[in-house]
C-alpha cells in the first residue's frame, strides 16, 4: 500500500535577505569590482503536508509559532520577519480543512528544529503524537541554545517539547509505512531530514524541508549563508538529481515562492 493523498499546508510567509538562499554574486555579495552590490528582499511561503496512507496519517513539519514575533529572539525575527500569519494559517486551522485535529495525526515528522519547521509542535504534545526527528538534530539544536549560539533554533519551541514523545532516528532512512521514508541529509544542519512519499498512482515526491529553501538553488547546486556542511549538502543534491533523472522524482520544495502555483492548498490535494 502506498500513500493516497498528499495535502500541503499553509503556514503564512517568512521574508528574509536573499544572501541566504543564494551564494556569492547570486545573492548580492560584494565582490572586488562592486562594493555596493544590489540587495534583495525576498518573501517566502512557511508549508507542511499531511500525507494520507492506509496504515497512518502523517504530518511533515509544523510551520512557525503565531507569536514568534513576540516571544522569539529579537534578532532572529529581525532576520526572519513573519510577513503574513493569519488565524488562518495557524495548525489547527490548516488540519481542520481536512476535518482533522492534531490527536488525529499519527506521526509528526520534522525536517529540523528551526524556529519555522517546529514553531507549531507543541499542539501534539498532551496527546503524545510522536516527533519524529534526527538524534543529532535534537542534540545539536539544544547544545547551539545551552551555549548561547542558538542561529535560528529557539528556546521558545523547544521548551514547550519538554517531556513530548520525541521519536529519535539515527538511521540515514527509515520507512515509517510502505512508499513512505525519512532520509538524513544533513548540510542546512546538523540532523536534517527529507521525507520521500510515493503514491497510490505511481508519482514519487521529495519534501525538501530547508536542504533547499528556493528552486534556484537546485538549479545552480549553490546555497548561501544558511549553509551549515558544504559537503553534504553537494552530496546529497547529486542524489537528488540521479533520482530525478531515473525515477521521474518531484520536488516540493516547503518555501519556494511559486509552490502555489505548482500545488494546490488543502483541502485540495496531491497524488
Amino acid at each position: 500500500m502506498k500513500a493516497s493523498k498528499i495535502y500541503i499546508l499553509d503556514f503564512g510567509w517568512l521574508g528574509g535577505d536573499i544572501g541566504w538562499f543564494l551564494p556569492g554574486q547570486l545573492g548580492g555579495a560584494m565582490t572586488y569590482g562592486n562594493r555596493q552590490p544590489k540587495r534583495e528582499w525576498i518573501e517566502i511561503p512557511i508549508t507542511g503536508a499531511v500525507i494520507e496512507h492506509p496504515e497512518a496519517r502523517i504530518l511533515f513539519d509544523t510551520g512557525i509559532s503565531p507569536d514568534a514575533m513576540k516571544t522569539h529572539e529579537k534578532g532572529l525575527m529581525e532576520a526572519f520577519p513573519i510577513i503574513k500569519m493569519d488565524e488562518e494559517n495557524h495548525i489547527e486551522k490548516q488540519l481542520g480543512l481536512l476535518g482533522l485535529k492534531p490527536e488525529d495525526i499519527d506521526f509528526v515528522v520534522i525536517s529540523h528544529l528551526h524556529l519555522d519547521h517546529v514553531g507549531q509542535a507543541s499542539v501534539f504534545r498532551d496527546a503524545k503524537v510522536p516527533l519524529i526527528v534526527q538524534r543529532r538534530e535534537l542534540e545539536s539544536a539544544l547544545s547551539m541554545i545551552w551555549q548561547g549560539k542558538s542561529g535560528a533554533y529557539d528556546y521558545s519551541d523547544l521548551l514547550p517539547l519538554k517531556g513530548a514523545r520525541w521519536m529519535t532516528l539515527d538511521d540515514p532512512v527509515f520507512e515509517i509505512v510502505d512508499g513512505v521514508s525519512v532520509e538524513f541529509t544533513g548540510g542546512h544542519t546538523a540532523g536534517h531530514q527529507v521525507m520521500n512519499v510515493e503514491t497510490e498512482k505511481g508519482n514519487r515526491y521529495t519534501m525538501t524541508g530547508d536542504f533547499l529553501h528556493l528552486p534556484r538553488e537546485y538549479e545552480v547546486e549553490a546555497k548561501g549563508w544558511l549553509l551549515s556542511d558544504a559537503q553534504e549538502w553537494n552530496s546529497y543534491i547529486k542524489k537528488m538529481k540521479i533520482r530525478e533523472a531515473a525515477r521521474r522524482q518531484k520536488l516540493i520544495i516547503s518555501h519556494d515562492p511559486g509552490i502555489w502555483d505548482k500545488y494546490p492548498h488543502a483541502p485540495k490535494y496531491v497524488e
